[in-house]
């Protein structure tokens, strides 16, 4: 009985112990990961971190904090920033700004540094000098950036652009501005040494520095400008008073007009309304093939002038087209006519500088002139028209005076008066050709036209003769009537 009874005390001691151990085994491994888990948790920040020098490693959120929140109060208590200029000297305090306590926005830029901070790296709040970052004085103290700005404008001259003053109708007909250097305060510059100043103190002194400014546009730059591209003019010496007027009064609208880089053009956004109210005479026009008075007649050869001497300076055409009828002022496909509400002339200055449009008029020519910088190849422009076909005269129309309107000329059946005499179409191509010093370098097909024929008009009477009534014999076919308008037709916008 003993002998089992120190059996069993054995066995019973020996599972003791064994359980005892394994008990002591868990709770050591249960510590170690205990306190693995609560450095996780606690240590929000890695080794070697630091916020405006203050080490924050091993810190957790709540301790970083504290830190970073004592640090700001401190340098708040008596953070002065003097800035002198010679003899000038200006001191921001307390008063000039108000203390950013928004320390989390810090804690979480510096324990995410690669996130988006653009709208603060803008003004330079957080500087990265590996695992230190430094937090701005102007993000710490809002509101000296609009202080400092205000400070450096007192002191900086800026600098100053030449300006060209375009006035076509003088003498001398741009003026020029001179240019000035202007002397400017570095920000950055200026930014960092505060900031450099700022981490070893909270009494910052600066002596601003000037640097100088050079102007963006220059006098000789704006002097390269006023250059004469071309000239193109028209010959009005056949027109009437009213027609002259309207062709100068719209040419009139673009002198002086400065076309800027990129800037499209409406030809006649700018010199309507074609109406009488806006200046407009009264002037023959073609109307459905026939003479009438109309407001605004000879625009066309305004905007046909115009067209020619853009074509010739190399700005784009964006939209042109010909009259119904051939015009003898231009080259045939070279022509612009015009219409409210309809038919324009649109074109954009695709270079890179402006374009100086000068007018002007004698009782003989309208002219345009195009001013601006050279082609820096020396690329100079020509046209060119090329008559491909001749489209015959469509036979006489007869047409009864149903309204008598022409009983000064035909009464009876089988009196005629002509009207208007047919013209001959065309089919034509015009080209813009390319020259390099002088020297020729291609040529493009710019429009392809169609000019229709049209059939003469004849007037027959409508009454009955009387038997004792001779017919009167007009010789309508060569009537020499029959284009003694103020200026034949071919010159009419339709």
């Amino acid at each position: 009985m003993r002998t089992r009874t120190k059996r069993k005390s054995k066995l019973f001691l020996l599972t003791t112990l064994i359980l005892f151990a394994l008990i002591i085994a868990f709770s050591i491994i249960l510590l170690n990961k205990l306190n693995i888990f609560n450095n996780r948790v606690s240590k929000d920040f890695n080794d070697n971190t630091y916020v405006n020098g203050i080490n924050i490693s091993g810190l957790s959120k709540a301790e970083a904090y504290e830190t970073v929140s004592s640090y700001i109060s401190n340098k708040a208590n008596d953070f002065t920033l003097t800035l002198k200029y010679n003899d000038e000297i200006f001191t921001l305090d307390q008063d000039d700004y108000i203390i950013n306590k928004d320390v989390d926005t810090i804690l979480e830029h510096v324990s995410n540094p690669d996130k988006d901070t653009t709208n603060f790296d803008k003004l330079n709040y957080f500087i990265e000098k590996g695992n230190s970052t430094n937090v701005s004085f102007n993000y710490i103290f809002q509101g000296l950036n609009d202080k400092i700005e205000d400070i450096c404008k007192k002191i900086e001259t800026p600098a100053i652009d030449s300006e060209i003053h375009f006035n076509p109708n003088n003498d001398d007909m741009f003026e020029i501005t001179p240019s000035q250097t202007g002397h400017i305060i570095n920000r950055d510059k200026l930014y960092n040494r505060i900031n450099e100043q700022f981490a070893k103190t909270s009494n910052v002194l600066i002596e601003l520095e000037l640097e100088e400014s050079s102007p963006k546009i220059t006098e000789e730059y704006n002097k390269s400008l006023t250059h004469k591209i071309t000239e193109f003019s028209t010959d009005v010496s056949d027109s009437t008073g009213g027609r002259k007027h309207n062709v100068k009064l719209a040419l009139e609208k673009f002198n002086g007009y400065v076309l800027k880089p990129g800037q499209s053009v409406s030809f006649n956004e700018i010199t309507g309304p074609q109406t009488l109210e806006n200046g407009y005479q009264i002037a023959t026009i073609i109307y459905k093939g026939r003479f009438v008075d109309g407001v605004g007649g000879g625009i066309c050869q305004a905007s046909t002038t115009l067209y020619n001497a853009l074509l010739l300076s190399g700005i784009t055409i964006d939209e042109v087209h010909k009259h119904t009828l051939p015009v003898r002022y231009v080259p045939l496909a070279l022509d612009a006519m015009v219409s409210e509400g309809s038919y324009d002339l649109k074109f954009t200055n695709n270079t890179d500088n402006p374009v100086f449009i000068k007018t002007s008029s004698t009782p003989n020519n309208v002219t345009v002139e195009i001013y601006s910088k050279p082609n820096e190849d020396n690329i100079s422009y020509t046209t060119r028209s090329e008559t491909i076909k001749v489209l015959p005269a469509l036979q006489d129309k007869i047409i009864p005076d149903i309204n008598q309107e022409y009983t000064d000329k035909v009464l009876f059946k089988g009196e005629k008066y002509r009207l208007t005499y047919g013209t001959d179409g065309y089919e034509v191509n015009s080209y813009l050709q390319t020259y390099q010093n002088g020297t020729f370098i291609s040529e493009e097909l710019i429009r392809h036209e169609i000019y229709q024929p049209t059939a003469g008009q004849i007037v027959e009477g409508v009454a009955e003769p009387l038997p004792d009534i001779q017919i009167i014999d007009t010789d309508y076919k060569n009537n020499p009537q029959a284009n003694t308008s103020d200026h034949v037709p071919t010159n009419i916008c339709p």
